[in-house]
C-alpha cells in the first residue's frame, strides 16, 4: 500500500517536471508597476498590523491610526487583504492588474465616501455619523489617504506599461 502511494507520488511528481520544463514564462524584471504593487502591498499590511495593535477610542471600537485616521477591525482586514494582495501580485506577475484594479476601488471608494447617505446606522455612535455601508469606519483623512493611493495606483496601472519582459525557460 506505501508502495504503490510512492509510485504514485513519483509518477506524478515526474509529470509535473516534465510539463512544467516545456511551458515558457514571462519573468519580469522591477518595473514601475512591479515596485508601485509591492510598495502598496508591504505599505497596506503594515498600516492594518498598526490598525490591530492600535488601542480602542471608545466604546464602538475605532481606533484612531496617527491620530487622524479611523480604523477599526474589519478596516483593519481589508487592509490586510489589499496588503498581502498587493505583495502576491508583485511575485506572480499581476502586479500591472493589482494597480488597475487597486486604482479603480480606491478612487470609487474615496468618492463614494462623500455621500452621506451610505453611512448607516446615523447616530448609532453618539456623534458619529454612522459605518460606511455599514461595515466601516471612515474619516475624512481616509478619503483623501484612498483617493491619493487610488490615483497614483491607477496612474501607474493605467499610464505605464511593463517593459523588460526576458523570456526563460521555467525551472525547478
Amino acid at each position: 500500500m506505501i508502495c504503490t502511494g510512492y509510485i504514485l507520488f513519483v509518477n506524478l511528481l515526474s509529470l509535473i517536471i516534465r510539463r512544467t520544463k516545456l511551458v515558457q514564462r514571462n519573468e519580469t524584471a522591477w518595473s514601475t508597476n512591479r515596485i508601485v504593487a509591492l510598495t502598496l502591498g508591504i505599505v497596506f499590511t503594515l498600516v492594518a498590523i498598526v490598525g490591530f495593535l492600535t488601542p480602542t477610542e471608545n466604546s464602538t471600537g475605532v481606533r484612531a491610526v496617527f491620530g487622524i485616521f479611523d480604523v477599526d477591525t474589519i478596516h483593519s482586514i481589508i487592509h490586510l487583504l489589499f496588503g498581502l494582495l498587493g505583495i502576491a501580485a508583485a511575485f506572480t506577475g499581476y502586479s500591472r492588474r493589482f494597480n488597475q484594479a487597486f486604482g479603480v476601488i480606491y478612487i470609487v471608494l474615496a468618492l463614494l465616501g462623500l455621500i452621506p447617505a451610505l453611512y448607516f446606522p446615523a447616530g448609532a455612535y453618539g456623534h458619529d455619523s454612522g459605518l460606511f455601508l455599514g461595515l466601516i469606519h471612515l474619516s475624512v483623512a481616509d478619503h483623501i489617504l484612498h483617493l491619493v493611493t487610488g490615483l497614483v495606483a491607477a496612474a501607474v496601472g493605467f499610464g505605464v506599461s511593463d517593459t523588460g519582459r526576458v523570456e526563460r525557460r521555467a525551472t525547478i
